[in-house]
């Protein structure tokens, strides 16, 4: 394997470094925006309503992830073939906007059994966010493929600081509502769009509707998988609201929040080997994915053990005593959060293998798992036992992706040693 190609200790990849290091940082700010965010949150609206905005925001972040019907996943299968990425482009932003639209519809009709309390807050929310969000979701993934990071950190950072500063205007003012943020969570979902499709410019002259049903018949197969997956991650927050409390929520959705700035040197990483994983042949985006998994795995543990370390000091500092229960929570939540860091950078690889209903099978398990973990284990223990559900699931998801990506890993005969996990 040439030098060239190396990520971390090759001086040629002094501009990739750069950009993980770049990348962490606007992860890092966006996350430290929205930790501030967070903070302000829960002081002001308390646990009862900051886990009234948590569920009012998953169920939105759930449409939003149902409606892009893992079109990015499709994104990265064809990416290799240049002749049609400019078609990709801009099928990214038509199929997102007709895709979130049905998804909204579709949601609001749920409404009723999903959030009956605060059902126009939601149906807003979703109306609003859920068609250009989706749009917004595929375009910053095109710009991720053209290698084009420095973008995608300038929407990232837009988003939080949409959301932070008003935020901190209206506590200061006495005027945070639950209405208010979430206005203020629409405006930050929706509004990078503008930045990505003013820097990628995507003429719908450039669509290809035989390319878009290619993408639809490919990506629809791995969309029970990322519905499966965000599920995983996000399923625990409504048991608990429907088997507890909004309080329970907001003490857990706490936890959650201090625990994702973890997700800094992982999503730094992701970001900066996506084109090497998509458009490299496939041994030697599989030499990337191991690379970056030795980078990746450490980090993630290293900032999961300070977080859970400072977090008898972090939290109370930050979200105030009413949330003291959620350190409790973070440091069962946390051996998950490392293990799920893995997740995400294989699955870019597997992808490549194009064998969706083996990915979607894994998640569906996970998933599965979960739910019944937290049926048996909120009722008895509240954020606590939400914790504990998602972290087995989150282990066992980790392990399985693992055992396959190793299995998918070329022979001694093909690759050096040092080239295997």
């Amino acid at each position: 394997m040439t030098t060239s190609q190396e990520l971390p200790d090759a001086p040629s990849q002094t501009s990739d470094r750069t950009k993980v290091f770049l990348t962490a940082a606007a992860q890092a700010l966006r996350l430290i925006l929205a930790a501030t965010t967070g903070a302000i949150l829960a002081r002001t609206l308390q646990p009862d309503g900051r886990g009234v905005y948590a569920v009012i925001t998953t169920t939105a972040s759930t449409a939003i992830i149902i409606g892009h019907l893992s079109v990015p996943h499709s994104q990265i299968a064809f990416w290799g073939d240049r002749l049609v990425n400019r078609a990709l482009t801009a099928n990214g932003l038509i199929l997102g906007l007709v895709s979130g639209s049905v998804a909204a519809v579709c949601t609001v009709a749920l409404t009723p059994l999903i959030l009956p309390h605060e059902a126009g807050l939601l149906v807003a929310a979703v109306l609003v966010a859920a068609p250009l969000g989706v749009a917004a979701v595929n375009l910053q993934r095109v710009l991720l493929l053209k290698a084009q990071v420095s973008t995608a950190n300038h929407g990232i950072l837009l988003s939080a600081l949409i959301q932070c500063v008003p935020t901190a205007v209206l506590a200061a003012t006495g005027n945070v509502t639950i209405a208010t943020v979430i206005v203020l969570w629409c405006a930050s979902t929706v509004l990078p769009l503008g930045l990505y499709v003013w820097k990628l410019r995507p003429a719908v002259v450039h669509a290809d509707r035989g390319l878009a049903l290619r993408q639809l018949n490919l990506s629809y197969r791995y969309h029970v998988g990322l519905i499966s997956l965000h599920l995983l991650m996000t399923i625990d927050v409504l048991l608990l609201n429907a088997m507890t409390s909004s309080a329970e929520v907001g003490i857990y959705t706490v936890a959650v929040s201090v625990l994702s700035l973890a997700n800094v040197p992982a999503d730094a990483i992701l970001q900066v080997v996506l084109p090497r994983q998509a458009a490299q042949d496939m041994t030697n985006s599989r030499s990337a994915t191991v690379r970056a998994l030795r980078w990746t795995i450490p980090s993630s543990l290293a900032c999961v053990g300070v977080l859970a370390a400072a977090s008898p000091v972090v939290v109370p500092l930050m979200y105030g005593d009413a949330y003291e229960d959620s350190i409790a929570a973070l440091m069962v939540l946390a051996p998950g959060i490392a293990a799920l860091s893995m997740v995400r950078l294989m699955e870019q690889y597997l992808i490549r293998l194009q064998r969706p209903l083996s990915m979607a099978g894994l998640c569906m398990g996970a998933l599965a798992i979960n739910v019944a973990l937290n049926l048996m284990w909120i009722p008895r223990w509240g954020a606590v036992g939400a914790a504990l559900s998602s972290t087995v699931a989150y282990g066992l998801l980790a392990l399985a992706q693992f055992i396959r990506f190793a299995r998918a890993l070329p022979s001694s005969t093909d690759s050096p040693l040092e080239d295997r996990v």
